[in-house]
């Protein structure tokens, strides 16, 4: 657990006597990272993330969320805990979360806060530290007091060694005019940016490892998302549609996607087979696939088109693919992984909780009709010579119009007709 941890957000919350049990109410102290970086605009990203975390919360009775001064606790009943730090751990913008005894500011009501949590953990820490914030400077102590000698208080009754710099057990102390806290355990939040904040973005999404991952990096930097996925019927059947509905839902407790277009795709995948030189067979499946997947993210106020491509992981992301296949995108592309080894990914991948969906083998249209040996540097020349003579944006528009789109809600997906 780090030493060097950034002051404890706090929020308005009753004072409840130290460490009762009965009818008390659980606080949670809710931390935030990088939206503080901003400077006039914060309060819209303080907005959207309030909007966030009361959404999350809303199924759960008998929860508060609280916010003075750009600080936020959750308050619920002791059952609840568990539960609503789970949903909690999965809201971009929030770092992380803590368990906490809210008290009056006297300074031997928060040392002895502090020490009988310590002496309530289930397992004697190696190290412990102890870190202090007064932001009422009427108290009659200081940081660094609190710091010293609540630090001495637990040394010496629990003979646990003391370790500024990286303690097992990092105990907090905030001591404020509206609300006073002592908490011991931190659960990890995502970071990064609220879902909402940073526009619209149409990921096209397989049912391997790499789109799902690039689609949740792009929900942390604050997106709102769609997804677009191809498959081939007949020659790839429903486990393609239903793999992929599944990481959709893996990854709704995210903030995302919204919406999912499934587009059939076995057909003129089929026609393009036959361009020649054959070589290029996957350079144009992708052109397509971008090509319709812009049409949808355009009709749906989406920005650019998301893709879990990685430089050179395989024969389609080469440099001079990427270049050729993105040429037939009528938005932006954004590559989140673009410098990712794939071990990254996996790793990503399975902290995320996509990757045993992913990896349940399937057949998809990424693979379909695969030459044998494809090419690896493809020349715009020689690409717009196999399209020559094919009405492209014909079949795209024709693809996209008869997607169908699966709506995702808290009530579980709901299909639309195209």
């Amino acid at each position: 657990m780090p030493c060097a941890a950034p002051p404890a957000p706090t929020s308005s919350a009753t004072s409840n006597p130290p460490l009762e049990s009965g009818q008390m109410k659980t606080h949670l102290v809710l931390r935030i990272g990088e939206i503080f970086l901003k400077g006039s605009n914060r309060h819209m990203f303080m907005n959207q993330l309030e909007k966030n975390i009361r959404r999350a919360l809303h199924r759960h009775a008998d929860v508060r969320l609280h916010r003075f001064h750009g600080r936020y606790t959750v308050t619920c009943e002791p059952g609840q805990q568990e539960a609503v730090i789970g949903v909690l751990s999965r809201i971009f913008g929030l770092t992380s979360i803590s368990p906490a005894v809210v008290v009056e500011p006297q300074f031997q009501t928060l040392s002895d806060t502090a020490l009988a949590l310590v002496q309530a953990l289930p397992q004697k820490p190696a190290s412990f530290c102890v870190k202090a914030r007064r932001t009422d400077k009427r108290l009659p102590y200081t940081s660094i007091d609190l710091e010293r000698d609540v630090g001495g208080v637990i040394h010496e009754t629990c003979h646990i060694p003391v370790n500024l710099t990286r303690p097992d057990l990092l105990v907090e102390i905030h001591a404020g005019q509206d609300l006073s806290f002592v908490c011991v355990n931190r659960h990890a939040a995502p970071g990064g940016l609220p879902v909402g904040i940073s526009g619209r973005l149409e990921v096209l999404l397989s049912g391997g490892i790499d789109s799902p991952v690039a689609l949740w990096m792009m929900l942390k930097r604050g997106a709102t998302v769609n997804a677009t996925s191809f498959y081939s019927p007949p020659w790839v059947g429903d486990e393609a549609k239903q793999k992929v509905e599944a990481l959709c839902r893996v990854l709704r407790p995210w903030g995302g996607p919204n919406k999912l277009h499934m587009v059939a795709y076995g057909e003129v995948q089929k026609i393009l087979r036959e361009c020649r030189p054959h070589k290029l067979a996957t350079v144009l499946y992708r052109r397509m696939m971008m090509r319709t997947a812009g049409l949808i993210a355009q009709d749906n106020r989406a920005l650019a088109l998301v893709t879990g491509e990685s430089l050179g992981q395989v024969a389609s992301q080469t440099m001079h693919n990427l270049i050729a296949i993105e040429q037939a995108s009528p938005l932006p592309v954004l590559r989140p992984l673009l410098g990712f080894d794939k071990y990254q990914t996996v790793e990503l991948a399975q902290q995320i909780g996509t990757y045993e969906t992913s990896i349940i083998p399937c057949a998809d249209s990424c693979t379909l009709f695969a030459p044998d040996h494809p090419e690896t540097h493809a020349h715009m020349e020689e690409v717009e010579h196999a399209e020559a003579g094919m009405d492209l944006r014909a079949m795209a528009l024709d693809l996209a119009r008869n997607a169908v789109c699966v709506k995702f809600s808290e009530d579980g997906p709901r299909r639309e007709s195209p």
